[in-house]
């Protein structure tokens, strides 16, 4: 939902969200040069070249830039601002469920839960997550404690050691799409130079993604998508962003954008530069959105789309087991892929702090007194009345806000401690806003206890009275 409400007003001035149609994006930057290559092979930028941008080049495609920038609204400026720069890293769930898979066609709701290894929220607030390693198998081998590391799937062939070098690149610049000489990640790039050929050939077939490698960088172009801006910049920053990427002066925020990017020249002209990736059918758009979002539901895609994930998930999901490491949970509303090792995602979801304990455990009670009763044919998501989310969030605060050390501006400020919960669970697929009210979406319960015929009632003070009967819990309540 909010990739979709976010393209609606997004589209005219991006020129369509590229995990779903484009049309007239090449507008936005200067067009494609010719010999662009576009079968998968990295490009490389070695330095000025006689065929190569000139100086002009950059800095009229900036000036344009920053034009349309200033007159976007922030939700088209965002969309635009992950066309041009593409920044954003992959988000998803964390947490793997040890129950086996559930027959096909099972809800969220009734699912398999990982309820048991987030229940333990409270943790101190300088907590760091910690690597879990999978059993080892037969015919697998260790791959080391480096961060983007994963267990490693037996290869039909080829060298093993090789696959999970590829496997650790491709994760690095999912999470990274812009790795230079001098950044936090510099040392990653003899790594993606040595599987430059496959990785791009892997990037171009799965996700119609482009590699380009310079002298002191290499970019993983990514597709438009809603919802991911650059922290801290309104159409103004970004405006300033396209003008300081050609030289001009930058503000603060930009700086400090700058300064964390350490941007080399000829990357700081792709940016700028570099067409756009060409428009993506069903298939290529489903796959973006199963690599970068958290849940992939079937009533968020267009049918064409919807189509083919239904008919293809398993070998979609098999294919980002292979290449990213990443396991799928195939359920009667949609696909979500979550990192085993709870890394591969800009956002931790269970995860150390204020926010991201009080959005699980809301989420779980939510899931809790709302659940519905009935395993077959539920409900994609249901209404969540307001006083509900008040008097649960209440609760929660009373019960573990002071023993958990949560920020004392949030207990102090119960109406933005709600607006950032509810932002973070939408922004991770687990809600969803409805006009003036929210919805709960199916993929929340699989933070919540496992579904049980008697749902048990709040008792906090903040919680409804329990004047439903149990027999009729389930039943009442407004499915959508």
């Amino acid at each position: 939902m909010e990739r979709h409400e976010a393209a609606a007003g997004a589209a005219a001035a991006a020129g369509g969200t590229g995990t779903r149609r484009t049309g007239g994006a090449g507008r936005l930057a200067t067009q494609a040069r010719p010999g662009t290559p576009q079968d998968g092979r990295p490009q490389t930028r070695p330095g000025p070249r006689p065929d190569g941008p000139s100086a002009a080049e950059p800095a009229a495609a900036a000036q344009e830039l920053a034009a349309r920038f200033a007159a976007a609204e922030p939700a088209a400026a965002d969309l635009l601002a992950t066309r041009v720069f593409g920044a954003y890293g992959a988000r998803h769930l964390g947490g793997a469920p040890q129950q086996a898979e559930p027959a096909p066609g099972t809800s969220w709701w009734h699912g398999p839960t990982v309820h048991h290894s987030t229940s333990p929220l409270f943790r101190p607030l300088g907590y760091r997550r910690i690597r879990r390693e999978a059993p080892a198998q037969a015919g697998t081998r260790p791959t080391g404690g480096g961060r983007h590391r994963k267990p490693e799937r037996p290869a039909a062939t080829g060298d093993p050691a090789a696959t999970t070098e590829l496997r650790t690149a491709a994760r690095l610049l999912m999470a990274h799409p812009l790795v230079t000489a001098d950044g936090p990640h510099g040392a990653a790039l003899a790594l993606i130079r040595r599987h430059a050929e496959p990785l791009a050939e892997h990037f171009h077939t799965l996700l119609g993604y482009r590699l380009t490698l310079g002298p002191a960088h290499a970019r993983l172009h990514k597709a438009p998508l809603p919802g991911r801006p650059l922290a801290g910049l309104d159409p103004a920053g970004y405006a300033a962003l396209a003008r300081a990427l050609a030289g001009g002066p930058a503000p603060a925020p930009v700086r400090a954008l700058l300064d964390e990017w350490r941007l080399p020249a000829e990357l700081a002209a792709d940016l700028l530069t570099a067409p756009p990736l060409p428009a993506a059918g069903p298939q290529v758009t489903v796959r973006r959105l199963l690599a970068e979002t958290p849940v992939v539901r079937y009533d968020d895609l267009a049918p064409a789309e919807r189509a083919h994930l239904l008919a293809a998930a398993p070998a979609e999901t098999e294919r980002f087991a292979d290449f990213l490491g990443l396991t799928a949970e195939i359920r009667a509303e949609g696909v979500a892929l979550f990192d085993p090792a709870d890394e591969l995602t800009d956002l931790a979801l269970p995860g150390p702090g204020t926010l991201a304990q009080a959005a699980l455990l809301l989420a779980e009670r939510l899931v809790e007194d709302l659940r519905p009763a009935a395993a077959e044919n539920a409900p994609p998501a249901v209404l969540v009345p307001d006083a509900l989310i008040d008097g649960t969030l209440g609760d929660i605060t009373d019960d573990y806000g002071m023993s958990a050390g949560w920020d004392a501006g949030y207990l102090a400020d119960l109406a933005a401690f709600r607006r950032d919960a509810l932002d973070l669970l939408h922004r991770m697929g687990l809600a969803a806003p409805a006009g003036r009210t929210w919805l709960l979406l199916a993929p929340a319960a699989r933070y919540a206890p496992r579904a049980e015929p008697e749902p048990p009632t709040g008792s906090g003070r903040h919680s409804r009275p329990a004047t439903v009967p149990a027999a009729g819990r389930g039943r009442d309540r407004q499915a959508v």
